[in-house]
């Protein structure tokens, strides 16, 4: 099932297949694979590599950038918010 809404056709549904140390290897929907290098800050950081490493054994499909190739902090339902001023 491919994503329907290609507004944006730099962002695009992938799965996760590897996670190591200092990159994320993802297949796209059309086959495409992107390694995706992770930062020193989420390197560094045990419960995002635990987490993405869930999403790896689930089979989750994850929104992409296959252009950057980067990761996004939110997903399909939820987009970036906005920080709250108090």
């Amino acid at each position: 099932m491919k994503l329907k809404d290609t507004s944006n056709a730099d962002i695009v549904a992938a799965r996760i297949v590897a996670v190591s140390g200092k990159s994320v290897k993802v297949v796209t929907e059309d086959g495409q694979k992107i390694k995706i290098p992770l930062t020193k800050q989420y390197r560094q950081d045990k419960s995002w590599l635990a987490s993405l490493k869930d999403i790896l054994n689930a089979g989750i499909w994850i929104p992409v950038n296959r252009h950057l190739k980067q990761l996004f902090n939110y997903d399909w339902l939820t987009g970036p918010t906005a920080p709250v001023k108090n």
